[in-house]
């Protein structure tokens, strides 16, 4: 099990993430915890193993680990590097999480927030993919996944936010993610 700790700082800039893998060696990643906490309530969630947290679990995306220091007054994204083996190896993954974490958040407010209308917001970015790997695997996903599997991630995106909001900055959250 990888150990997740997301301190706050003063302003998104400032927050910091260590991820403690399991053979014990840490590392500092570059997450924006908006952004990338829903992606964690999905991935754990559904079993999404190759999406961002699994492949930071793995000691993927290690171009953008490295680089933290140097941009931390810059809000980036883990995949603003270029990727290394890991974190190209599992692109596909990454694109699958991030069609779902999308369709469970639903930003652009599509439909009513429920299993069905999830489901439908993943059938319309499986449907554009056509038959390409990532509309075959978002499409397996779908059909995989119970209602209450679905209710599930929802609830803890949004419970996931608000422990977040409720922190002080120095405050730390922590997560796991099972390897």
């Amino acid at each position: 099990m990888a150990e997740i700790a997301i301190v706050k700082g003063e302003t998104p800039a400032g927050d910091r993430t260590w991820l403690t893998l399991p053979d014990g060696t840490a590392r500092r990643v570059p997450i924006h915890v908006a952004h990338d906490l829903p992606h964690f309530a999905v991935e754990s969630r559904f079993g999404i193993e190759d999406g961002l947290w699994g492949v930071l679990a793995r000691g993927g995306f290690s171009g953008a680990s490295r680089a933290v220091t140097a941009r931390h007054r810059r809000l980036r994204l883990v995949t603003d590097e270029p990727l290394d083996e890991l974190g190209a190896r599992n692109w596909p993954g990454h694109l699958v999480a991030k069609a779902a974490v999308n369709a469970v958040v639903n930003l652009w407010r599509e439909g009513p927030d429920t299993p069905a209308a999830v489901r439908a917001r993943m059938r319309s970015v499986w449907m554009a993919a056509g038959a390409e790997d990532m509309g075959d695997r978002l499409r397996e996903l779908a059909a995989r996944l119970d209602d209450n599997t679905i209710a599930g991630a929802i609830a803890d995106v949004r419970r996931l936010c608000a422990e977040w909001s409720a922190l002080q900055p120095g405050d730390t959250l922590r997560l796991h993610w099972p390897c």
